[in-house]
């Protein structure tokens, strides 16, 4: 049984994926499966797979195109590892992030270890602080921070004891996931290096240019993270409401002229968090972050188009 399970879906990622593979081989750390899930891709990326098939500790699966989410609840289900971590197959990590990562959980008895992200897009590379020391709850903390899966190493029973997937057959399905994990983690450590490389590709997900109604996958995303965190974490939860939906989703609606779906996040906000700049997260968040907020809230839309001109 290997310590540590590798979860990489796999979606038309042919210019990358050899690249985010080499990295994981050329780990100082080795006691590591490899579960990669094809996720019915159309370029030649499964063919790239199958090339590593004749190492043992790599597990190829090919399935029809239905979702990252999916592809990694594929992955938790089929992994052996005490630990797992997900790598998008557009990334790549540094060698000694499994060994690293893995030797903290081990000090520390951490169901958790994070480490920091590189971000990088043609133009620059940025580091990326994957965990916000805000809290002295790790677990509060690591709620509020950056909701994408990566750059963790995860206990694996963290998800099969409390039954915690990803979300199916919608966008956000990290934001539904991973605030619920950090509820349930008894210990969490962070590494401050950016082991993690992201690759900024101009037409993922969220860098999109066209509108999609898939967007409005938000509204159910909150009100099911409303459902699920206890009232223990009410102070985090007002914050994910306030990052998540009055900042971001505001402006991406607001990007593409959804007024209605403006109006609707404004109303959500007046009902149920009217007193959210006492959030003590929002306090220590940036003064331009701050007054994007303002300005969703009070429907300032004239001075939002000067703030986010060229956005």
């Amino acid at each position: 049984m290997p310590k540590i399970s590798i979860i990489i879906p796999v979606y038309n990622t042919e210019k990358y994926i050899e690249k985010c593979l080499n990295s994981i081989l050329n780990q100082t750390f080795n006691d590591f499966e490899v579960i990669a899930i094809d996720d019915g891709s159309t370029d030649s990326s499964l063919e790239i797979l199958k090339k590593y098939e004749s190492d043992e500790r790599f597990v190829i699966i090919h399935k029809e195109n239905e979702g990252q989410a999916v592809a990694r609840n594929i992955g938790i289900k089929k992994a052996s590892g005490e630990y797992i971590t997900f790598v998008d197959s557009d990334d790549y990590i540094d060698k000694n992030m499994l060994e690293d990562l893995y030797r903290l959980v081990q000090e520390k008895d951490a169901d958790v270890a994070i480490c920091d992200i590189l971000k990088e897009s043609k133009a620059d590379k940025l580091v990326f602080k994957n965990y916000w020391d805000v809290n002295t709850e790790k677990n509060k903390n690591m709620m509020t921070s950056h909701m994408g899966p990566v750059a963790r190493l995860y206990k694996r029973d963290l998800f099969i004891k409390h039954n915690i997937f990803f979300k199916e057959k919608i966008i956000y399905e990290d934001l539904a996931t991973i605030p619920l994990l950090a509820m349930v983690s008894k210990n969490i450590e962070y590494i401050e290096k950016p082991y993690y490389h992201y690759i900024i590709r101009e037409n993922s997900t969220m860098q999109k240019i066209t509108y999609s109604e898939k967007l409005k996958n938000i509204f159910d995303v909150m009100d099911y993270l409303e459902g699920h965190i206890t009232t223990d974490y009410k102070e985090e939860l007002e914050y994910l409401y306030i990052e998540h939906l009055l900042y971001s989703a505001s402006l991406r609606f607001f990007k593409f002229q959804k007024k209605d779906m403006l109006l609707k996040i404004q109303k959500i906000m007046k009902q149920k968090y009217p007193d959210y700049t006492k959030n003590m997260y929002y306090k220590k968040k940036s003064i331009k972050f701050k007054i994007v907020c303002h300005l969703f809230y009070y429907k300032n839309y004239f001075l939002l188009s000067l703030i986010t001109k060229g956005r």
